[in-house]
Protein backbone atom coordinates (compact mmCIF):
# COMPACT_ATOMS: atom_id res chain seq x y z
CA UNK A 1 0.00 0.00 0.00
CA UNK A 2 1.26 3.42 -1.17
CA UNK A 3 1.11 5.66 2.33
CA UNK A 4 0.72 9.37 1.92
CA UNK A 5 4.17 10.39 3.32
CA UNK A 6 5.56 7.61 0.39
CA UNK A 7 3.02 9.07 -2.13
CA UNK A 8 4.32 13.42 -1.07
CA UNK A 9 7.92 11.97 -1.51
CA UNK A 10 7.35 10.96 -5.22
CA UNK A 11 5.30 13.88 -5.83
CA UNK A 12 7.94 15.84 -4.71
CA UNK A 13 10.75 14.20 -6.50
CA UNK A 14 8.87 13.98 -9.75
CA UNK A 15 7.64 17.93 -9.53
CA UNK A 16 10.97 18.90 -9.21
CA UNK A 17 12.06 16.42 -12.35
CA UNK A 18 9.48 18.36 -14.31
CA UNK A 19 10.40 21.87 -13.43
CA UNK A 20 13.83 21.12 -14.32
CA UNK A 21 12.99 19.65 -17.67
CA UNK A 22 10.64 22.89 -18.81
CA UNK A 23 13.97 24.50 -17.77
CA UNK A 24 15.62 27.64 -16.20
CA UNK A 25 15.34 29.64 -19.53
CA UNK A 26 11.26 29.65 -20.06
CA UNK A 27 9.81 32.87 -21.62
CA UNK A 28 6.21 32.54 -21.48
CA UNK A 29 3.50 33.71 -18.66
CA UNK A 30 3.11 30.18 -18.11
CA UNK A 31 6.52 29.22 -17.46
CA UNK A 32 7.09 31.55 -14.75
CA UNK A 33 5.12 29.52 -12.24
CA UNK A 34 7.71 26.83 -12.91
CA UNK A 35 10.80 29.97 -12.38
CA UNK A 36 9.04 30.06 -8.87
CA UNK A 37 9.07 26.68 -8.20
CA UNK A 38 12.91 26.65 -9.06
CA UNK A 39 13.58 29.46 -7.06
CA UNK A 40 14.76 31.98 -9.92
CA UNK A 41 15.17 35.47 -9.13
CA UNK A 42 11.83 36.79 -9.21
CA UNK A 43 13.44 39.50 -11.47
CA UNK A 44 13.48 37.57 -13.96
CA UNK A 45 9.78 36.73 -13.57
CA UNK A 46 8.87 40.52 -13.57
CA UNK A 47 10.76 41.38 -16.89
CA UNK A 48 8.23 38.26 -18.03
CA UNK A 49 4.87 39.34 -16.92
CA UNK A 50 5.56 43.35 -17.32
CA UNK A 51 6.09 42.52 -20.88
CA UNK A 52 3.68 39.96 -21.83
CA UNK A 53 0.73 40.49 -19.64
CA UNK A 54 -1.35 42.33 -21.63
CA UNK A 55 -1.75 44.19 -24.31
CA UNK A 56 -2.70 48.09 -25.10
CA UNK A 57 -4.84 49.05 -27.75
CA UNK A 58 -4.59 51.90 -30.25
CA UNK A 59 -6.61 54.58 -29.84
CA UNK A 60 -7.73 57.70 -27.39
CA UNK A 61 -10.20 54.88 -25.67
CA UNK A 62 -7.46 52.05 -25.82
CA UNK A 63 -7.51 50.14 -22.60
CA UNK A 64 -5.15 47.62 -21.54
CA UNK A 65 -6.33 44.00 -22.49
CA UNK A 66 -5.77 40.14 -21.52
CA UNK A 67 -7.28 36.63 -22.79
CA UNK A 68 -8.59 33.93 -20.20
CA UNK A 69 -5.12 31.69 -19.95
CA UNK A 70 -3.26 34.91 -18.96
CA UNK A 71 -5.91 36.07 -16.76
CA UNK A 72 -5.90 32.86 -14.80
CA UNK A 73 -1.67 31.83 -15.00
CA UNK A 74 -1.30 35.14 -13.31
CA UNK A 75 -3.82 35.55 -10.42
CA UNK A 76 -2.66 31.93 -9.67
CA UNK A 77 0.99 33.20 -9.87
CA UNK A 78 0.24 35.88 -7.17
CA UNK A 79 -1.65 33.91 -5.28
CA UNK A 80 0.80 31.31 -4.77
CA UNK A 81 3.92 33.94 -4.99
CA UNK A 82 2.82 36.98 -3.42
CA UNK A 83 5.17 37.21 -1.15
CA UNK A 84 8.60 36.40 -3.13
CA UNK A 85 7.30 38.08 -6.27
CA UNK A 86 8.78 42.09 -6.85
CA UNK A 87 6.35 44.40 -5.92
CA UNK A 88 6.39 45.64 -9.38
CA UNK A 89 5.17 42.36 -10.78
CA UNK A 90 2.17 42.71 -8.29
CA UNK A 91 1.35 45.78 -9.00
CA UNK A 92 0.95 45.20 -13.00
CA UNK A 93 -0.69 42.24 -12.58
CA UNK A 94 -3.83 44.45 -10.09
CA UNK A 95 -3.74 47.19 -12.71
CA UNK A 96 -4.49 44.54 -15.33
CA UNK A 97 -7.50 42.86 -13.71
CA UNK A 98 -8.69 45.72 -12.26
CA UNK A 99 -8.44 48.59 -14.78
CA UNK A 100 -8.39 45.79 -17.98
CA UNK A 101 -10.36 44.44 -20.48
CA UNK A 102 -10.60 41.01 -19.89
CA UNK A 103 -11.87 38.56 -22.50
CA UNK A 104 -14.26 35.65 -21.51
CA UNK A 105 -13.51 33.34 -24.31
CA UNK A 106 -16.14 30.84 -25.89
CA UNK A 107 -15.90 27.35 -24.30
CA UNK A 108 -16.05 25.59 -21.26
CA UNK A 109 -12.07 25.80 -19.94
CA UNK A 110 -12.06 29.55 -20.70
CA UNK A 111 -15.02 30.68 -18.90
CA UNK A 112 -13.70 28.82 -15.94
CA UNK A 113 -10.05 30.69 -16.00
CA UNK A 114 -12.02 33.55 -16.52
CA UNK A 115 -14.41 33.33 -13.99
CA UNK A 116 -11.77 31.77 -11.21
CA UNK A 117 -9.14 35.03 -12.40
CA UNK A 118 -12.01 37.54 -11.59
CA UNK A 119 -13.28 35.82 -8.35
CA UNK A 120 -9.46 35.69 -7.28
CA UNK A 121 -8.74 39.42 -8.17
CA UNK A 122 -11.68 40.41 -5.95
CA UNK A 123 -11.21 38.49 -2.80
CA UNK A 124 -7.11 39.76 -2.88
CA UNK A 125 -8.04 43.57 -3.65
CA UNK A 126 -11.18 44.13 -2.08
CA UNK A 127 -10.54 47.82 -1.57
CA UNK A 128 -10.79 48.33 -5.22
CA UNK A 129 -14.95 48.76 -5.11
CA UNK A 130 -15.49 49.68 -9.40
CA UNK A 131 -14.15 46.98 -11.26
CA UNK A 132 -12.66 46.92 -14.86
CA UNK A 133 -16.12 46.28 -16.54
CA UNK A 134 -17.70 48.83 -14.40
CA UNK A 135 -19.05 46.57 -11.68
CA UNK A 136 -18.82 46.61 -8.26
CA UNK A 137 -16.80 43.91 -6.56
CA UNK A 138 -19.43 42.35 -5.00
CA UNK A 139 -21.80 41.98 -8.28
CA UNK A 140 -18.23 40.74 -10.01
CA UNK A 141 -17.67 38.71 -7.13
CA UNK A 142 -21.17 36.86 -7.05
CA UNK A 143 -21.25 36.37 -10.75
CA UNK A 144 -18.02 34.21 -10.73
CA UNK A 145 -19.37 32.26 -7.62
CA UNK A 146 -22.52 31.65 -9.06
CA UNK A 147 -20.93 30.24 -12.45
CA UNK A 148 -18.30 28.68 -10.63
CA UNK A 149 -20.53 26.76 -8.13
CA UNK A 150 -23.14 25.96 -11.10
CA UNK A 151 -20.55 24.13 -13.34
CA UNK A 152 -19.10 21.91 -10.46
CA UNK A 153 -22.68 21.08 -9.78
CA UNK A 154 -23.59 20.50 -12.94
CA UNK A 155 -20.02 18.09 -13.74
CA UNK A 156 -20.80 16.43 -10.15
CA UNK A 157 -24.61 15.42 -11.48
CA UNK A 158 -24.48 14.95 -15.38
CA UNK A 159 -20.61 14.33 -16.17
CA UNK A 160 -18.20 16.79 -17.85
CA UNK A 161 -18.88 18.26 -21.28
CA UNK A 162 -15.31 18.76 -22.05
CA UNK A 163 -14.54 15.04 -21.28
CA UNK A 164 -11.59 13.30 -20.58
CA UNK A 165 -9.28 16.14 -23.17
CA UNK A 166 -5.51 14.77 -23.39
CA UNK A 167 -5.21 18.83 -23.50
CA UNK A 168 -7.86 21.00 -21.67
CA UNK A 169 -8.46 18.49 -18.98
CA UNK A 170 -5.56 20.34 -17.41
CA UNK A 171 -7.22 23.71 -17.99
CA UNK A 172 -10.55 22.66 -15.60
CA UNK A 173 -7.92 20.84 -13.47
CA UNK A 174 -6.14 24.00 -12.20
CA UNK A 175 -8.58 26.67 -11.80
CA UNK A 176 -9.95 23.88 -9.14
CA UNK A 177 -6.97 23.48 -8.03
CA UNK A 178 -6.30 27.29 -7.54
CA UNK A 179 -9.74 27.39 -5.76
CA UNK A 180 -9.20 24.35 -3.38
CA UNK A 181 -5.02 26.29 -2.56
CA UNK A 182 -6.56 29.85 -2.75
CA UNK A 183 -10.36 30.63 -2.35
CA UNK A 184 -11.59 32.72 0.84
CA UNK A 185 -14.83 31.03 1.03
CA UNK A 186 -14.95 27.83 2.84
CA UNK A 187 -18.10 26.37 1.02
CA UNK A 188 -16.07 27.38 -2.70
CA UNK A 189 -12.71 25.72 -1.25
CA UNK A 190 -14.04 22.64 -0.57
CA UNK A 191 -16.04 22.11 -3.58
CA UNK A 192 -13.18 22.76 -5.83
CA UNK A 193 -11.30 20.45 -4.01
CA UNK A 194 -13.98 17.39 -4.28
CA UNK A 195 -13.95 19.09 -8.09
CA UNK A 196 -10.50 18.68 -8.41
CA UNK A 197 -10.31 15.49 -7.25
CA UNK A 198 -13.25 13.88 -9.63
CA UNK A 199 -10.95 14.97 -12.35
CA UNK A 200 -7.66 13.37 -11.11
CA UNK A 201 -9.97 10.13 -10.47
CA UNK A 202 -10.68 10.79 -14.19
CA UNK A 203 -7.95 10.10 -15.35
CA UNK A 204 -6.35 7.78 -13.36
CA UNK A 205 -8.80 4.94 -14.15
CA UNK A 206 -7.91 4.78 -17.76
CA UNK A 207 -3.82 5.55 -17.60
CA UNK A 208 -1.92 3.48 -19.15
CA UNK A 209 1.76 3.69 -18.38
CA UNK A 210 1.83 7.39 -18.74
CA UNK A 211 -0.75 7.78 -21.35
CA UNK A 212 -4.47 8.53 -21.25
CA UNK A 213 -6.08 5.57 -23.09
CA UNK A 214 -9.81 5.39 -24.33
CA UNK A 215 -11.96 8.08 -26.50
CA UNK A 216 -11.65 11.68 -25.74
CA UNK A 217 -13.84 15.01 -26.65
CA UNK A 218 -10.98 16.93 -27.52
CA UNK A 219 -7.57 16.17 -28.96
CA UNK A 220 -5.47 19.17 -29.91
CA UNK A 221 -4.15 19.77 -33.31
CA UNK A 222 -3.14 16.45 -35.27
CA UNK A 223 -1.63 14.65 -31.90
CA UNK A 224 -3.46 11.40 -31.63
CA UNK A 225 -1.65 9.11 -32.82
CA UNK A 226 1.29 10.48 -30.24
CA UNK A 227 1.63 8.11 -27.36
CA UNK A 228 2.02 10.84 -24.96
CA UNK A 229 -0.29 13.97 -25.35
CA UNK A 230 -1.22 17.17 -24.06
CA UNK A 231 -1.50 18.32 -20.29
CA UNK A 232 -2.58 15.04 -19.54
CA UNK A 233 0.41 13.41 -19.93
CA UNK A 234 2.90 15.38 -17.69
CA UNK A 235 -0.06 15.47 -14.90
CA UNK A 236 0.02 11.82 -15.54
CA UNK A 237 3.45 11.42 -15.42
CA UNK A 238 3.21 14.08 -12.22
CA UNK A 239 0.06 12.34 -10.03
CA UNK A 240 0.42 8.80 -10.97
CA UNK A 241 4.56 8.05 -12.24
CA UNK A 242 5.41 4.31 -13.16
CA UNK A 243 7.17 6.02 -16.17
CA UNK A 244 10.71 8.14 -16.62
CA UNK A 245 9.94 11.74 -17.71
CA UNK A 246 9.29 12.03 -21.47
CA UNK A 247 10.42 14.82 -23.75
CA UNK A 248 7.25 15.09 -24.33
CA UNK A 249 6.47 16.34 -20.94
CA UNK A 250 8.92 19.59 -21.42
CA UNK A 251 6.57 20.83 -24.00
CA UNK A 252 3.74 21.44 -21.30
CA UNK A 253 5.40 23.93 -18.98
CA UNK A 254 1.39 25.21 -18.78
CA UNK A 255 1.01 22.79 -16.29
CA UNK A 256 3.85 23.78 -13.42
CA UNK A 257 1.66 25.24 -11.11
CA UNK A 258 0.31 21.55 -10.73
CA UNK A 259 3.80 20.86 -9.49
CA UNK A 260 3.78 23.60 -6.96
CA UNK A 261 0.57 23.38 -5.58
CA UNK A 262 -0.55 22.45 -1.86
CA UNK A 263 -3.67 20.60 -3.20
CA UNK A 264 -2.94 16.30 -3.10
CA UNK A 265 -5.10 13.63 -4.97
CA UNK A 266 -5.76 10.59 -2.51
CA UNK A 267 -2.17 8.55 -3.13
CA UNK A 268 -4.61 5.16 -3.78
CA UNK A 269 -5.14 7.20 -7.32
CA UNK A 270 -1.48 6.90 -7.97
CA UNK A 271 -2.01 2.99 -7.10
CA UNK A 272 -4.94 2.38 -8.93
CA UNK A 273 -3.47 4.11 -11.98
CA UNK A 274 0.05 1.81 -11.92
CA UNK A 275 -1.43 -1.64 -11.08
CA UNK A 276 -2.54 -3.12 -14.77
CA UNK A 277 -1.91 -6.49 -13.20
CA UNK A 278 -5.27 -8.07 -14.47
CA UNK A 279 -7.54 -6.58 -17.58
CA UNK A 280 -10.67 -4.13 -16.38
CA UNK A 281 -13.66 -2.84 -18.10
CA UNK A 282 -14.43 1.36 -17.33
CA UNK A 283 -17.13 2.45 -18.14
CA UNK A 284 -17.94 6.05 -18.08
CA UNK A 285 -21.49 8.14 -18.88
CA UNK A 286 -20.49 11.97 -19.92
CA UNK A 287 -23.04 15.21 -20.37
CA UNK A 288 -24.21 15.18 -23.93
CA UNK A 289 -22.65 17.06 -26.70
CA UNK A 290 -24.94 20.64 -26.74
CA UNK A 291 -25.54 21.17 -30.23
CA UNK A 292 -26.65 25.06 -31.23
CA UNK A 293 -27.91 24.54 -34.81
CA UNK A 294 -28.73 22.68 -37.57
CA UNK A 295 -30.13 19.59 -35.56
CA UNK A 296 -34.05 18.49 -34.87
CA UNK A 297 -33.67 16.57 -31.74
CA UNK A 298 -30.86 16.88 -28.79
CA UNK A 299 -27.64 15.06 -28.10
CA UNK A 300 -28.28 11.58 -25.95
CA UNK A 301 -25.26 11.54 -23.14
CA UNK A 302 -21.55 9.90 -23.88
CA UNK A 303 -21.31 6.73 -22.94
CA UNK A 304 -17.41 5.64 -22.87
CA UNK A 305 -16.30 1.90 -22.69
CA UNK A 306 -12.68 1.61 -22.10
CA UNK A 307 -10.88 -2.15 -21.96
CA UNK A 308 -7.47 -1.64 -19.77
CA UNK A 309 -5.49 -5.07 -20.21
CA UNK A 310 -1.91 -5.64 -19.70
CA UNK A 311 -0.26 -4.64 -22.74
CA UNK A 312 -2.80 -2.69 -24.05
CA UNK A 313 -6.02 0.03 -23.99
CA UNK A 314 -9.26 -0.23 -26.41
CA UNK A 315 -11.52 2.17 -25.29
CA UNK A 316 -14.31 3.38 -27.82
CA UNK A 317 -17.32 5.84 -27.51
CA UNK A 318 -20.78 6.46 -28.24
CA UNK A 319 -21.56 9.82 -28.85
CA UNK A 320 -24.80 10.34 -28.83
CA UNK A 321 -25.07 13.10 -31.63
CA UNK A 322 -27.91 13.98 -33.16
CA UNK A 323 -26.41 13.44 -37.12
CA UNK A 324 -25.16 15.51 -39.49
CA UNK A 325 -23.49 18.26 -39.43
CA UNK A 326 -22.78 17.21 -35.56
CA UNK A 327 -19.00 16.12 -36.20
CA UNK A 328 -17.24 17.49 -33.38
CA UNK A 329 -13.83 18.72 -35.00
CA UNK A 330 -11.41 17.19 -32.47
CA UNK A 331 -13.10 14.43 -31.26
CA UNK A 332 -11.69 10.99 -31.06
CA UNK A 333 -13.54 8.33 -30.80
CA UNK A 334 -11.42 5.54 -30.27
CA UNK A 335 -8.31 4.39 -30.27
CA UNK A 336 -6.00 1.04 -29.54
CA UNK A 337 -2.52 3.00 -27.47
CA UNK A 338 0.17 0.71 -25.48
CA UNK A 339 3.56 1.47 -24.55
CA UNK A 340 6.12 2.45 -27.38
CA UNK A 341 7.74 5.84 -28.86
CA UNK A 342 5.30 8.35 -30.57
CA UNK A 343 3.83 7.26 -33.61
CA UNK A 344 4.88 3.54 -32.88
CA UNK A 345 1.78 2.75 -30.21
CA UNK A 346 -1.68 4.24 -31.28
CA UNK A 347 -3.75 2.94 -33.70
CA UNK A 348 -7.10 4.93 -35.00
CA UNK A 349 -9.47 5.50 -37.93
CA UNK A 350 -11.82 8.15 -38.66
CA UNK A 351 -14.11 9.24 -41.72
CA UNK A 352 -12.95 12.85 -42.12
CA UNK A 353 -15.95 14.78 -42.21
CA UNK A 354 -15.31 17.59 -44.16
CA UNK A 355 -18.50 19.90 -44.18
CA UNK A 356 -18.23 23.09 -42.79
CA UNK A 357 -21.37 22.69 -41.13
CA UNK A 358 -19.57 20.94 -38.69
CA UNK A 359 -18.18 23.99 -37.07
CA UNK A 360 -21.03 26.00 -36.88
CA UNK A 361 -22.99 23.23 -35.42
CA UNK A 362 -20.78 23.87 -32.15
CA UNK A 363 -19.30 27.39 -32.37
CA UNK A 364 -20.71 30.40 -32.46
CA UNK A 365 -19.76 32.35 -35.93
CA UNK A 366 -22.48 32.09 -38.57
CA UNK A 367 -22.49 28.77 -41.09
CA UNK A 368 -21.82 31.65 -44.01
CA UNK A 369 -18.48 32.34 -43.11
CA UNK A 370 -17.40 29.79 -40.25
CA UNK A 371 -16.16 27.41 -42.63
CA UNK A 372 -13.80 29.64 -44.21
CA UNK A 373 -12.62 31.34 -41.36
CA UNK A 374 -11.81 28.42 -38.72
CA UNK A 375 -9.87 26.53 -41.49
CA UNK A 376 -7.77 29.30 -42.42
CA UNK A 377 -6.24 29.25 -38.97
CA UNK A 378 -6.56 25.96 -38.85
CA UNK A 379 -6.11 24.66 -42.40
CA UNK A 380 -5.72 20.57 -41.00
CA UNK A 381 -9.33 20.76 -40.03
CA UNK A 382 -9.72 20.40 -43.75
CA UNK A 383 -7.14 17.88 -44.42
CA UNK A 384 -8.57 14.62 -46.63
CA UNK A 385 -5.79 12.70 -44.76
CA UNK A 386 -7.08 13.87 -41.07
CA UNK A 387 -7.39 10.95 -38.13
CA UNK A 388 -8.89 13.14 -35.63
CA UNK A 389 -12.52 14.28 -35.71
CA UNK A 390 -15.85 13.07 -35.26
CA UNK A 391 -18.35 11.68 -37.92
CA UNK A 392 -22.10 11.54 -37.99
CA UNK A 393 -22.13 8.17 -40.28
CA UNK A 394 -19.61 6.46 -37.30
CA UNK A 395 -21.16 3.07 -35.67
CA UNK A 396 -19.44 1.15 -33.46
CA UNK A 397 -19.96 -1.68 -30.87
CA UNK A 398 -17.07 -3.25 -28.75
CA UNK A 399 -16.51 -6.45 -26.04
CA UNK A 400 -13.51 -5.75 -24.45
CA UNK A 401 -10.24 -6.56 -26.93
CA UNK A 402 -12.63 -6.73 -29.71
CA UNK A 403 -14.70 -3.67 -31.79
CA UNK A 404 -15.89 -3.57 -34.85
CA UNK A 405 -16.46 0.16 -36.42
CA UNK A 406 -18.58 0.83 -39.24
CA UNK A 407 -19.48 3.78 -41.66
CA UNK A 408 -22.95 4.50 -44.02
CA UNK A 409 -21.47 7.37 -45.69
CA UNK A 410 -23.23 9.31 -48.52
CA UNK A 411 -21.92 8.72 -52.01
CA UNK A 412 -22.18 12.58 -52.45
CA UNK A 413 -19.78 13.29 -49.08
CA UNK A 414 -16.88 15.07 -50.11
CA UNK A 415 -14.91 12.19 -48.34
CA UNK A 416 -16.66 9.03 -49.01
CA UNK A 417 -13.53 6.90 -47.44
CA UNK A 418 -12.42 6.15 -43.82
CA UNK A 419 -8.29 6.39 -43.14
CA UNK A 420 -6.63 3.63 -40.52
CA UNK A 421 -3.53 4.60 -39.23
CA UNK A 422 -1.22 2.20 -39.04
CA UNK A 423 2.23 2.81 -36.92
CA UNK A 424 5.33 1.75 -39.14
CA UNK A 425 7.20 -0.15 -36.23
CA UNK A 426 4.74 -3.25 -36.24
CA UNK A 427 5.58 -5.68 -38.87
CA UNK A 428 2.31 -6.04 -40.34
CA UNK A 429 1.69 -9.26 -42.27
CA UNK A 430 -1.73 -9.75 -44.26
CA UNK A 431 -3.42 -12.99 -44.33
CA UNK A 432 -7.05 -14.03 -45.35
CA UNK A 433 -8.32 -10.27 -45.47
CA UNK A 434 -7.14 -9.42 -42.45
CA UNK A 435 -3.75 -7.41 -41.28
CA UNK A 436 -2.11 -8.86 -38.46
CA UNK A 437 0.53 -7.69 -35.93
CA UNK A 438 2.79 -8.48 -33.26
CA UNK A 439 2.81 -5.33 -30.99
CA UNK A 440 5.40 -7.13 -28.02
CA UNK A 441 3.54 -8.40 -25.29
CA UNK A 442 0.23 -8.83 -27.56
CA UNK A 443 -1.57 -9.16 -31.22
CA UNK A 444 -3.69 -7.44 -33.10
CA UNK A 445 -5.42 -8.15 -36.00
CA UNK A 446 -7.63 -5.81 -38.36
CA UNK A 447 -10.37 -6.38 -41.36
CA UNK A 448 -10.72 -3.63 -42.93
CA UNK A 449 -14.82 -3.84 -44.40
CA UNK A 450 -14.27 -2.88 -48.21
CA UNK A 451 -11.14 -2.23 -50.25
CA UNK A 452 -8.55 -0.54 -48.88
CA UNK A 453 -4.75 0.84 -50.45
CA UNK A 454 -1.48 1.40 -47.99
CA UNK A 455 0.07 4.69 -48.35
CA UNK A 456 2.95 5.95 -46.50
CA UNK A 457 2.49 9.24 -44.31
CA UNK A 458 4.71 11.53 -42.72
CA UNK A 459 4.65 15.61 -41.88
CA UNK A 460 7.85 16.88 -39.72
CA UNK A 461 7.02 16.17 -36.05
CA UNK A 462 3.21 15.52 -36.42
CA UNK A 463 2.92 12.28 -37.91
CA UNK A 464 4.80 9.16 -39.24
CA UNK A 465 2.91 5.76 -40.47
CA UNK A 466 0.64 4.13 -42.76
CA UNK A 467 -2.42 5.70 -43.59
CA UNK A 468 -4.82 2.68 -45.20
CA UNK A 469 -7.79 4.36 -47.09
CA UNK A 470 -10.37 2.44 -47.07
CA UNK A 471 -13.27 2.82 -49.79
CA UNK A 472 -16.63 3.11 -49.34
CA UNK A 473 -19.75 3.53 -49.06
CA UNK A 474 -20.52 1.32 -46.31
CA UNK A 475 -17.00 0.63 -44.99
CA UNK A 476 -15.03 -0.26 -41.71
CA UNK A 477 -12.78 -1.85 -39.70
CA UNK A 478 -12.46 -5.16 -37.09
CA UNK A 479 -10.00 -5.42 -34.70
CA UNK A 480 -9.50 -7.40 -32.06
CA UNK A 481 -6.00 -6.95 -29.63
CA UNK A 482 -5.17 -10.18 -27.15
CA UNK A 483 -2.60 -10.23 -25.04
CA UNK A 484 0.09 -12.80 -26.29
CA UNK A 485 0.85 -15.08 -23.69
CA UNK A 486 -3.11 -15.94 -23.83
CA UNK A 487 -2.48 -17.39 -27.51
CA UNK A 488 0.95 -18.50 -27.88
CA UNK A 489 2.99 -17.77 -30.76
CA UNK A 490 2.42 -14.92 -33.09
CA UNK A 491 2.39 -17.64 -35.98
CA UNK A 492 -0.70 -19.24 -33.82
CA UNK A 493 -2.10 -15.99 -33.63
CA UNK A 494 -2.10 -15.59 -37.53
CA UNK A 495 -3.36 -19.08 -38.79
CA UNK A 496 -6.56 -18.48 -35.71
CA UNK A 497 -7.90 -15.19 -37.15
CA UNK A 498 -7.24 -16.34 -40.62
CA UNK A 499 -10.05 -18.91 -40.24
CA UNK A 500 -13.13 -16.85 -39.66
CA UNK A 501 -14.02 -13.63 -40.53
CA UNK A 502 -16.69 -11.29 -39.14
CA UNK A 503 -20.76 -11.56 -40.24
CA UNK A 504 -21.29 -8.99 -42.00
CA UNK A 505 -25.06 -10.19 -43.41
CA UNK A 506 -26.76 -7.41 -42.15
CA UNK A 507 -25.01 -5.06 -43.33
CA UNK A 508 -25.23 -2.54 -45.08
CA UNK A 509 -28.91 -3.58 -45.63
CA UNK A 510 -30.60 -4.01 -42.37
CA UNK A 511 -27.66 -1.56 -40.38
Amino acid sequence: MLTDAAYEAELKERGRAFLESVGREAKSLWGTHGLMGLGVDPKRVDEIVRGRFGTVSDGPFGRVAAGTFDIFYMMFLVSRWEDRLCETTVAHIRQVMTEGVLERGNTENHWLMYYVGNLLAAERWPEVEVWWNGLPREAMHAEATRWILGTIDRTAREGHHEYDSTQYHGWHLLPMIALADHAEDPHMKKQATQMATLLVADMALEYFQGAWAGGHSREISRRNTWTLEGTSSALGYYYFGGVALDPVHAREDAMCPAMNAQYRPPAMFAEMARDRSRADVVKKTKAPRTIYRHVDRESEPVRKYTYMSRSFALGSTQAGLPGPPAGPIDLVTWDLTWSGPKHRAKLVCNHPYLDPGRFSAFLSEVPQVIGRSVPAAKPFLQSPDRLFGGSPYEQMVQHEGAILILYRVPKDDAAPYVNLYLPKGIGWVEKEGWILGDAGGFYVGLQPVGTYRWTSIWEADHIDGWLVRIDGPDMGVVVEAVEADEVGSFEVFCEEMGKGRVDLGGWPEEG
